[in-house]
C-alpha cells in the first residue's frame, strides 16, 4: 500500500465498470498501477464512489482524473481539461454527480486539493457489460500514453514552479485526435 502522506499526485480512475466504456477510467488506472507509476504518485480506483475516493487523496495533492467523457468527437478521442473548465459544460459527465460537484462537496467538508486535471475519453458504447468496446481496447495504449504524459507534465510543473498554472483551453477544443 502506498504511503499516502508522501503522495503528491493522485491519478483517480472514475467510471462504472459494469457499463462498458464508462469504465475506461478505472481500467486505465488499474493498468497504470500494474505497470508502475513512480515515486510520489498514487493510483486510486474510484469507480462510481468518487466522494469516498476523494477522502483518500492526501491534503494538497494534485489530482489527475481519468474518466469517460462525451464531447462529440469520435470514440477514443481524448480530452484534457482543468476541473474549473467542466463547471460550465453540460453533457460532459456520464455520472449523476458531476466531478466539479464532487470536488466542491469534498472541499466543503474540509478537503484540500492542488490542481485537478481531467483526462476524458470519448466512449463508443455505454451499455451493460464489463468489457471495453473494441475501439477503446485498441486505443488503450495511446490513452495510457496521454495519461503518462500528463502525469510527467504535472510532476515537472511541481518541480519547476512549485505549482501548475491552470490551462485556459476550453473543453473539447483541446481534444487529441486519436481517431485513426
Amino acid at each position: 500500500m502506498p504511503d499516502r502522506a508522501a503522495s503528491r499526485l493522485v491519478v483517480l480512475g472514475v467510471g462504472h465498470e459494469l457499463m462498458g466504456d464508462d469504465g475506461v477510467g478505472v481500467q486505465a488506472v488499474r493498468r497504470l498501477s500494474r505497470e508502475g507509476l513512480g515515486q510520489g504518485v498514487e493510483a486510486i480506483e474510484a469507480g462510481t464512489s468518487v466522494m469516498d475516493a476523494l477522502d483518500l487523496v492526501p491534503s494538497g495533492a494534485d489530482v489527475l482524473v481519468v474518466d469517460a467523457a462525451t464531447g462529440g468527437h469520435p470514440p477514443g478521442s481524448v480530452y484534457r481539461f482543468a476541473l474549473g473548465d467542466l463547471a460550465s459544460q453540460r453533457g460532459m459527465s456520464l455520472h449523476e454527480t458531476s466531478l466539479p460537484e464532487a470536488f466542491a462537496l469534498a472541499r466543503l467538508a474540509g478537503a484540500a486539493f492542488g490542481n485537478v486535471i481531467v483526462i476524458g475519453v470519448e466512449p463508443a458504447r455505454v451499455e451493460p457489460g464489463t468489457e471495453l468496446s473494441p475501439t477503446l481496447q485498441e486505443k488503450m495504449p495511446a490513452i495510457l500514453g496521454v495519461v503518462r504524459a500528463e502525469l510527467a507534465r504535472l510532476l515537472r510543473s511541481e518541480v519547476n514552479a512549485g505549482h501548475l498554472v491552470r490551462d485556459s483551453c476550453a473543453p473539447c477544443a483541446h481534444a487529441w485526435g486519436m481517431n485513426g
